[in-house]
């Protein structure tokens, strides 16, 4: 991969990255024979618990691994649901150094250490990551839920180490029923009926992103990740992340304003 797009990459990878974060202990709960016996019943319990919020904020910190080198890593995130996904990075003393504006048809980009800035649309993330990803599946990843708008036809579940697995070879996106399918599987917890691992994949297995969700807080009766662990995989790269949540809130109207300098001048890609 391109050195030049490292800068631009660590800030992205805190949206698809990493692994490392310790898993708190958890009492054996018996997966029930009756969401065993239906994926469509798993799949409607799944969804009926998931996340459902107007605004979301949180700030964040952890570790990101890109190359071998550990990099710290903080900020704040902000999301209003199906419309904007908000990321600003301050890792040196809250000196915000990047910023990320993410909408289901465009991506914004300011980097301040280098004055530069990007506008354009979800392939500039794609592009930099080799994934296919939509906004809305960044929307889940983040999130903990399940990307509601794929097809759901085809699932089969089993019981994995007391977690019930729904696990579909074709996955595709509701209203593109000729796109390339993908690999798709979620580990189910019992105890809260919350996404603790899922895995996505093409189907030559090359490009794989996988997210364990260590540990779930409860905001106004909804649970959202407060230790959100990343990893993203394709033949020539990996880079992981690990990220602790806090200070969150839920409905609580979020400013999602995004300027960019006259100064500035657009990357080069």
């Amino acid at each position: 991969m391109n050195r030049t797009l490292i800068p631009k990459l660590l800030i992205l990878i805190l949206l698809l990255g990493s692994i490392q974060a310790c898993k708190s202990r958890r009492d054996i709960i018996l997966v029930s024979d009756e969401l065993l016996r239906s994926p469509e019943r798993a799949l409607r319990t799944l969804h009926a618990n998931q996340a459902d919020f107007q605004f979301y904020s949180a700030r964040f910190s952890g570790d990101a691994l890109w190359e071998g080198k550990n990099y710290p890593v903080s900020g704040s995130l902000r999301m209003e649901k199906d419309k904007a996904i908000f990321l600003s990075v301050a890792p040196f003393l809250g000196i915000e150094v990047a910023r990320v504006l993410i909408t289901p048809d465009t991506v914004k980009f300011i980097n301040r250490l280098q004055s530069r800035f990007f506008v354009g649309d979800i392939e500039f993330i794609n592009d930099l990551l080799g994934a296919e990803l939509d906004f809305y599946m960044l929307q889940s990843i983040l999130t903990g839920n399940d990307f509601e708008h794929f097809t759901t036809d085809n699932f089969k579940v089993s019981d994995d180490r007391s977690m019930v697995l729904l696990r579909s070879s074709g996955r595709r996106p509701k209203d593109n029923s000729r796109g390339t399918p993908l690999e798709h599987s979620i580990w189910m917890d019992p105890s809260n009926y919350r996404i603790r691992k899922a895995i996505v994949q093409d189907q030559t297995g090359q490009r794989r992103i996988e997210a364990d969700y260590n540990s779930y807080e409860n905001l106004s009766g909804q649970w959202l990740p407060s230790d959100l662990a990343l990893k993203f995989t394709e033949p020539d790269s990996r880079a992981e992340l690990s990220i602790r949540l806090n200070r969150s809130n839920l409905n609580q109207p979020q400013d999602f304003s995004f300027s960019i300098p006259s100064r500035y001048t657009p990357m080069d890609l």
